[in-house]
């Protein structure tokens, strides 16, 4: 047990916590490999076809889709969800309470031009309140190819908030379990449990899946729509002709 105030308190918890993270992200590998080729695919004939990656995520979900949004490594044809309201940087309680509400995701929804040429990944450790179950939902209904990126452990340990009693793994097409544990944070300090998961192991979850979309493209001798970073030689000029030929899709470039 790690003890607050020992005087290697900092290292030791970096090492116990690194070493969560390569388990976690082991698992990853070995068990959603094949989910994740199989979801690159689907988005590599939906790019291809002129269709776009929508991507949707409440509360700390959503910086796994500023993560993949204009991001260098990234690719161009991401529309990225992004409501200030279920975000934490106005009044992260009342975002908490927002995204349980009935109605929302299917008001979401409403506002976008879903359809069938598109792919949907909805991004939600718990995968139980109602924003995200029912956009997921509705997309779906639209006709979209819906994933989930999610921790299974807490979903199934958890009640549904929403009007349809259910979770997010039930209302979609593919489901790729995080692997985080029931609460997201994953070392205990004495009593207190910290670390957090989620984040981390999305990122890298959601970083593999866009560097597999990338390899379809070159397998099929076609010219992935990648961002480079716009602080090195070039990176503008290259940038500013994917934003171009996207932003009529893709309002916030």
């Amino acid at each position: 047990m790690l003890r607050a105030g020992s005087e290697d308190c900092g290292s030791s918890f970096s090492r116990r916590y690194r070493q969560m993270i390569e388990s976690t992200i082991e698992k990853i590998i070995e068990q959603e490999e094949q989910r994740i080729k199989d979801l690159a695919e689907r988005i590599y004939r939906s790019v291809n076809d002129g269709g776009l990656i929508y991507a949707f995520g409440t509360g700390h979900s959503h910086m796994l889709v500023e993560e993949i949004f204009y991001r260098a490594g990234g690719i161009a044809s991401v529309y990225p969800v992004l409501l200030s309201s279920l975000m934490l940087h106005e009044r992260a309680v009342l975002s908490s309470k927002l995204e349980r509400i009935d109605g929302i995701g299917e008001a979401i929804i409403s506002d976008l031009p879903i359809s069938s040429k598109d792919v949907v990944i909805v991004f939600s450790n718990s995968g139980s309140n109602a924003a995200v179950v029912t956009f997921a939902d509705r997309a779906r209904k639209r006709g979209a190819y819906v994933c989930a990126i999610t921790s299974i452990e807490h979903s199934t340990s958890v009640e549904p908030r929403n009007k349809l009693g259910k979770k997010l793994f039930e209302v979609v097409d593919l489901t790729i379990d995080n692997h985080v544990p029931y609460g997201d944070a994953c070392v205990k300090v004495d009593e207190i449990t910290v670390g957090p998961l989620s984040t981390v192991c999305g990122a890298f979850i959601i970083n593999s899946i866009i560097g597999e979309v990338v390899a379809c493209f070159l397998r099929n001798g076609k010219n992935p729509p990648v961002f480079l970073s716009s602080n090195i030689p070039n990176g503008d000029e290259k940038n500013m002709s994917l934003v171009s030929k996207y932003r009529h899709l893709i309002p916030f470039l």
